[in-house]
């Protein structure tokens, strides 16, 4: 990141992503390039600049993307922003459906409320990431909108901060097409550290002739009980399920996985806590077994 690229505050952001090396399934990457210039509508208003480029290899697609974007945020507080862009969105993918390219002119709208005691192991507050994204399909690709939620909340049992209930809900939904109609990268999986735990990333989505879709309505459900065994270990009890439909909300007859675990957590000063977490698979007819996770900060 370069925090000062003309001498005006201009904030340049570049990130690089690759993964898959040395595996049997092909490398997925990602570029992205933002430029975000400030103040240049008021005070509280940023203009901003976006180019990204990606390729993925999931367990249910490929898809190969670009995108650009122009976009303004408004920050409103040291704890809530908004942003809004309009841009155009290329993707060539290949799922259960055959390979198709969708384009389209794509809007987003986004705000952000972050009131946790600390980003990356918080024991009190809430946040909440709300976003809507229509989009205008060209040369044949169809039109529709997808609306995300990302809610979390955080509740100490005493003072002291030992014991913290942690619970958080993901909300998705795709309006409009139906699932062949629209391309893989809109529509919802779960699955894996940000779903899921106990079940492989994204191996939940819609049975259809032939294979896997995404869902075009999703919801999931994390729970933790985070105890502090010492100043720097704690241990932690978790629950995750989740639900993936065909339609645009989930119902009883949905999709459906659950995993439950147990996580240890050691506190590096100023880096926050090393994450390991044991997950089981407790429904949803998977035979993947024992699956481990460790990342930097909580799960959520």
């Amino acid at each position: 990141m370069h925090r000062n690229l003309f001498g005006n505050a201009e904030k340049l952001r570049f990130e690089m992503r690759l993964s898959g090396l040395g595996g049997t399934s092909d490398i997925d990457g990602r570029i992205a390039l933002r430029l975000d210039r400030p103040a240049t509508l008021g005070p509280d208003d940023n203009t901003y600049y976006l180019l990204e480029v990606e390729r993925l290899d999931e367990e249910h697609y490929k898809a190969t993307r670009g995108m650009g974007a122009i976009g303004v945020r408004r920050v409103f507080s040291d704890t809530l922003f908004a942003e809004g862009s309009i841009g155009f969105e290329s993707i060539l993918a290949e799922d259960v459906f055959g390979k198709r390219r969708f384009k389209y002119i794509e809007g987003s709208l986004r705000a952000e409320s972050d009131r946790r005691n600390n980003r990356v192991s918080a024991t009190r507050g809430y946040y909440l990431d709300a976003r809507f994204v229509p989009f205008i399909g060209v040369d044949g690709s169809k039109s529709g909108a997808q609306v995300k939620l990302d809610g979390r909340i955080y509740y100490s049992l005493g003072s002291s901060d030992r014991v913290v209930l942690a619970g958080r809900m993901q909300l998705g939904s795709v309006i409009g097409p139906s699932l062949a109609d629209v391309s893989p990268t809109k529509l919802f999986f779960s699955g894996g550290a940000g779903s899921v735990r106990g079940h492989e990333y994204q191996s939940l989505g819609v049975p259809v002739t032939g294979g896997i879709a995404g869902g075009k309505g999703y919801l999931a459900l994390s729970t933790e009980v985070r105890g502090k065994v010492t100043d720097k270990i704690s241990l932690v009890g978790f629950y995750d399920l989740g639900l993936v439909d065909e339609s645009s909300f989930v119902s009883s007859a949905s999709q459906r996985h659950s995993g439950a675990g147990l996580g240890i957590r050691y506190d590096v000063s100023g880096i926050g806590p090393l994450r390991l977490d044991l997950a089981y698979p407790v429904d949803g007819g998977s035979d993947d077994g024992l699956q481990f996770y460790i990342g930097i900060g909580q799960s959520f």
